[in-house]
């Protein structure tokens, strides 16, 4: 009878490990062929999920998802100590992107992650 415990106690801590965090998208944005890719490109959410923390050096402030010149480009904001803004595609490799312009037009409906500074 222990034995059986044991073994369904560790089968659920195995599979609540195993479990993505949900991470509620600002908008409903459907890019790289996903209806919510802030949740279903892993890499982006282990990305957010780990940059969650402002005293960590990863911290992500914001995620934005726009098109630019017809791919879909991830960008994510790492806040703190300065603007900086790193674009992915949809496979998780960064991109080089110099256009100035594509940066100033990011808004608010691009949105899918802010930090909320409430949590602290």
């Amino acid at each position: 009878m222990k034995v059986n415990t044991l073994l369904i106690l560790l089968i659920i801590l195995f599979a609540y490990s195993c479990k993505k965090e949900y991470i509620e998208p600002l908008n409903d944005i459907s890019a790289c062929g996903k209806e919510d890719p802030l949740n279903q490109l892993t890499w982006l959410n282990s990305k957010v999920r780990n940059g969650k923390d402002p005293s960590n050096t990863d911290f992500i402030e914001h995620v934005w998802i726009k098109e630019y010149k017809g791919e879909d480009i991830i960008i994510i904001e790492f806040g703190l100590t300065s603007t900086v803004y790193d674009p992915f595609n949809c496979s998780g490799v960064g991109v080089k992107i110099h256009d100035i312009n594509f940066y100033n037009t990011l808004s608010d409906n691009d949105l899918v992650y802010r930090y909320n500074y409430n949590d602290l």
